[in-house]
């Protein structure tokens, strides 16, 4: 077994590990956008998502503003808008 593990061990080191080369002239068509909730409320302090449905994600921010979304991060709501405290 040792032998079995030494040797795939040797393999993998002798192979040349290369990055795959991207072609940038693809993305010049592309353009900024601001998304989700950090461009509405300020820098986002805060993350996290539902572990059983993970499009369900919370975002809040630095200025106070709670968000939910439940398309995995393409619309966002703000869920503590209402409130009379600061959340």
């Amino acid at each position: 077994m040792r032998k079995i593990y030494l040797l795939i061990v040797s393999i993998l080191l002798s192979t040349a590990v290369q990055a795959q080369q991207v072609n940038m002239d693809q993305f010049k068509s592309m353009k900024a956008r601001s998304i989700g909730p950090g461009a509405m409320s300020g820098r986002i302090t805060a993350i996290d998502a539902v572990d059983a449905d993970p499009t369900t994600i919370y975002a809040g921010s630095a200025s106070g503003g709670l968000w939910k979304s439940t398309s995995g991060g393409i619309t966002w709501e703000p869920i503590f808008d209402q409130e009379k405290v600061h959340s």
